[in-house]
């Protein structure tokens, strides 16, 4: 009896934050690889066509397999591995995921799974980045997934497998997206040591996040949270902080539900920076804490504003000057100058990374 790890990985982009993101995102695959092997998975493969993780996966250990599918599609490839290796338990992961996993925790995922005969783990039901199922067979009755996300919703629904999600932690929710998740990453007890020799914009967001790591470990101050904030974050920050936090949870499953690209998504604080404008807009939000941390792709999709990647990474980075489109320049110019600490990003921002930001303070970094 033994259990396959499949991880993933594709290119984000060319501009100079999505080539150094997808380092740090290989260098966490090859992290992940070796706990893996460690932790008793067999066979480990590595998906991918990009060269420089080729052969950074194959010295972590990994057989590396090319994709079989073009355009890439997620279920195509787990159905095609699975079949020609005649593999009955999978653990699918991708690249930026897993980093703070332990060897101890894997061992434990794969136990669990060994010891079933029809079940799916994930580390999120509803948009997942690590699924482990069995039996591989469940993929032939199910609608195969282009993406990882749907996985364990369509293997319990269609497949009739039993589901359970993995507990709630920085290990199971942090999936590296954006500047900032790299960043906070670095700063957790747990962070692999060959992911500290790499940078992550520290000039930009370092002591951002020292101030916010501070901020939640004080009390009688306060946190604002705005985005796509799920009750179990804002739970888990209700008894973990000891500042107060003010929540505004928006949009849920906004890009699952095509929203964003429909022109439906609608923000409180979308209707609040229509009418003030951005300088205003980040005054306002200062009366109502001392720190922000801010899912802006809710407040972009209800404006309107089909920011590029790069330009969506540049905002993250606060960088207004490198930013193509005109009002997105300047709400991130507005939000450079805002007199708090304050970091913006995507929805793993106001989950995985928060989660993370939280441990880290918790574990004395950075020095009060």
């Amino acid at each position: 009896m033994s259990t396959a790890l499949l991880l993933f990985f594709g290119r984000g982009g060319d501009s100079d934050v999505e080539r150094r993101l997808d380092e740090i995102k290989i260098a966490i695959g090859a992290s992940v690889l070796r706990r893996a092997r460690e932790a008793g998975f067999s066979p480990i493969l590595a998906v991918t066509a990009d060269p420089p993780a080729v052969r950074t996966f194959a010295a972590a250990g990994a057989e590396v397999v090319a994709p079989v599918s073009s355009p890439f599609h997620f279920g195509i490839e787990v159905q095609d591995i699975s079949k020609k290796r005649a593999l009955d338990r999978v653990c699918t992961i991708g690249a930026g995921a897993g980093a703070l996993f332990s060897v101890a925790a894997l061992r434990a995922l794969r136990e669990e799974l060994e010891a079933s005969e029809a079940l799916v783990l994930s580390n999120n039901y509803y948009s997942a980045d690590l699924v482990a199922f069995t039996p591989a067979s469940a993929l032939d009755v199910i609608e195969l997934p282009a993406t990882d996300n749907p996985l364990p919703r369509r293997l319990h629904q269609q497949g009739g497998l039993s589901s359970r999600q993995l507990d709630r932690s920085a290990a199971t929710l942090l999936d590296v997206d954006t500047p900032a998740d790299a960043a906070v990453l670095k700063r957790h007890p747990e962070c692999p040591e060959e992911l500290l020799r790499l940078e992550a914009w520290e000039p930009e967001l370092g002591q951002r996040i020292d101030a916010l790591m501070r901020l939640v470990t004080t009390p009688d101050r306060e946190m604002l949270v705005a985005g796509r904030v799920g009750a179990p974050v804002w739970s888990y920050l209700e008894s973990q902080t000891a500042c107060r936090v003010r929540m505004l949870a928006e949009e849920r499953g906004m890009q699952a539900a095509g929203r964003d690209s429909s022109g439906d998504a609608r923000s409180a604080l979308g209707f609040l920076y229509k009418e003030v404008g951005p300088e205003r807009f980040f005054a306002q939000l200062g009366e109502l804490a001392d720190g922000m941390l801010f899912d802006t792709r809710v407040l972009f999709a209800h404006m309107g504003w089909r920011a590029t990647g790069p330009d969506r990474f540049a905002s993250d980075l606060f960088r207004a000057s490198e930013i193509a489109e005109g009002p997105l320049a300047a709400f991130t110019k507005a939000a450079a100058a805002a007199k708090y600490p304050l970091l913006l990003g995507g929805h793993t921002l106001v989950a995985g990374v928060l989660w993370t930001l939280v441990e880290a303070a918790w574990s004395g970094h950075p020095d009060a």
